[in-house]
């Protein structure tokens, strides 16, 4: 049985994508609504704890799918 992935490997990739601007997105809401106001919520020291503390596997996850994705792009142009 020959199974040829290529046609799908192009998709795959830009899901891979996908997935970095979407991880990025949610770190983003998360720091935006994790923010100290003046109105309330969390104080600046666990505002950036919470930060620093979701960068680390937010970064890792966009590294992987960016990396994934251009290894995709290129099997899909081979």
């Amino acid at each position: 049985m020959n199974l040829t992935l290529k046609p799908y490997a192009r998709l795959a990739a830009m899901g891979a994508f996908g997935v970095s601007a979407g991880a990025l997105g949610l770190y983003l809401l998360i720091g935006f609504f994790s923010r100290p106001t003046a109105s309330g919520g969390i104080d600046a020291t666990h505002a950036a704890l919470t930060w620093i503390s979701l960068a680390v596997p937010i970064a890792a996850v966009i590294a992987a799918h960016l990396v994934y994705g251009w290894i995709l792009l290129r099997y899909a142009r081979e």
